[in-house]
């Protein structure tokens, strides 16, 4: 649960736009981003997501991922991988990643995108420290996060010495590790569709 932190606004919360990024955009982004539309729409948070791979080249989404996702009621098998890009980056209030590396990738490709980009487990973490939106403009509440955050070089040394969490790829092992990295990206997007209303 996120403690409630930031003053609740009385006004109807604005949609937030989430980018969900990965290598690939075939895994892991897929169920961040399939996972977190599914959590936002049963809490009724106003959440728009897309995913994208920052390396993406129009691959369907691996046979792996939509039998977990189709578990829960979700079909993708029409998900295309879809590129990076600027516009991507833009059109987001907030940036998902499941690594350390691709926050690194984004913010020396966009340094502006740095204080919105966050990997999954990181931004969570500082959501349960800190406390959820509740409402507010998103723009705020990135302020908050934001506190005390390493940046630059800093950031690269948080990224190697394990303090900035990250999602696993599971491409290529066991089924139990596929199902261990699908509960910690489906507990983790549960809780920031919390943070996000």
């Amino acid at each position: 649960m996120v403690p409630s932190s930031v003053e609740p606004s009385s006004v109807e919360p604005s949609s937030v736009s989430v980018l969900c990024v990965c290598s690939y955009n075939r895994t892991r982004s897929v169920m961040m981003a399939a996972l977190l539309e599914h959590h936002a729409r049963e809490l009724g948070a106003p959440v728009r997501v897309s995913s994208a791979g920052v390396r993406a080249d129009g691959g369907l989404a691996t046979v792996e991922t939509l039998k977990l996702l189709s578990n829960l009621g979700i079909d993708l098998r029409g998900h295309r991988a879809s590129p990076l890009t600027d516009e991507r980056l833009d059109a987001a209030d907030l940036v998902v990643t499941a690594e350390h590396d691709h926050v690194v990738t984004i913010a020396a490709r966009r340094p502006d995108a740095f204080h919105r980009t966050f990997t999954l487990p990181e931004l969570v973490d500082r959501a349960r420290r800190v406390g959820g939106r509740l409402g507010g403009p998103v723009a705020d509440w990135l302020d908050v996060l934001d506190e005390g955050r390493p940046a630059g070089f800093a950031y690269l040394d948080a990224g190697g010495s394990g303090h900035v969490g990250e999602i696993d790829d599971p491409t290529g092992l066991d089924r139990r590790t596929w199902h261990r990295v699908f509960d910690q990206v489906d507990d983790l997007t549960r809780t920031l569709a919390q943070a996000l209303t």
